[in-house]
C-alpha cells in the first residue's frame, strides 16, 4: 500500500511511519524539516501540510492518507505556550481534503482526541475542567474543526480518538464508539489501530475510541 503521512515525524507519526515501512508499504511523508527524518525505507518530502500544490502532488498514485497533526507547545506542559498556528490541524485536513479529491484518493485515517466532539459529554468533569482551563483546549478545539471537515467529506475517512497516550512499549489496543473503557493508550496502539484499520480496510465513515 502507498501511504502519504502528515506528521510524520511526530511523536505518534513517527512510530506510524515506522511500523508501516516495516511492514512493506511504500510511505511518503510530508514534514516541516528534515532533520527528524530518520526511518529507513520512508520517502520524505520538506513542506507545509498547507500546501495545496505539494500536497496534490505528493497524494498522486497513493492508496490512503494518514493524519498524525496536533498544535505544539514549548513543552509537555498543559500550560506551555502554543508555538503552532491554532488552525494548523483544520487547515492541513483541508488542504488533503482537496488534493485527495484532485487526484481521485478516497482513504484516510486521521488522529484527534478522546473527548473532541461528542465525546466531550462522556469525559469525566474533572477532566473537562482540566482541559478547558489549559493549553490542551486550543488543540481540542481545531481537531473539532478537523473531524467536522473529514465528517462533511464523500472520502472514506476513519477518525480514531485516543485516550491519554503514553510511550509504553505495547501495541494492544481496545476499540469503542462511545466511552472509553481505560484511561490510556500506547501511541504504538494508535499506530497499530490505524494501519490494522487500513490493511483490514474497517471502520470506514466511523469515529472511534481507542484505549488499551
Amino acid at each position: 500500500m502507498k501511504i502519504l503521512v502528515l506528521g510524520g515525524t511526530g511523536r505518534t507519526g513517527r512510530i506510524f511511519v515506522k511500523l508501516a515501512a516495516e511492514k512493506g508499504h511504500q510511505v511518503t511523508a510530508i514534514v516541516r524539516s528534515k532533520s527528524n527524518a530518520t526511518i529507513p525505507g520512508v520517502k520524505y518530502i520538506e513542506g507545509s501540510p498547507t500546501d495545496l500544490k505539494l500536497v496534490s502532488e505528493a497524494i498522486r498514485g497513493m492508496d490512503a492518507a494518514v493524519v498524525s497533526l496536533n498544535i505544539n507547545r514549548t513543552s509537555d506542559s498543559p500550560f506551555a505556550r502554543i508555538v503552532s498556528p491554532l488552525t494548523i490541524i483544520s487547515d492541513s485536513v483541508n488542504t488533503l481534503l482537496q488534493a485527495m479529491k484532485n487526484q481521485g484518493v478516497k482513504r484516510v485515517v486521521s488522529v484527534s482526541a478522546s473527548g473532541v466532539g461528542d465525546s466531550w459529554k462522556d469525559m469525566p468533569f474533572i477532566g473537562r475542567l482540566f482541559i478547558r482551563n489549559t493549553n490542551i483546549w486550543k488543540a481540542y478545539l481545531d481537531h473539532d474543526r478537523q473531524e467536522k471537515a473529514l465528517r462533511a467529506s464523500n472520502l472514506d475517512w476513519t477518525i480514531v480518538r485516543p485516550v491519554m497516550l503514553t510511550d509504553k512499549e505495547d501495541e494492544s489496543y481496545k476499540v469503542t464508539d462511545a466511552r472509553a473503557t481505560a484511561p490510556k493508550i500506547s501511541r504504538k496502539g494508535v499506530a497499530k489501530f490505524i494501519l490494522d484499520s487500513l490493511e483490514q480496510e474497517r471502520y470506514i465513515k466511523e469515529c472511534v475510541t481507542v484505549n488499551s
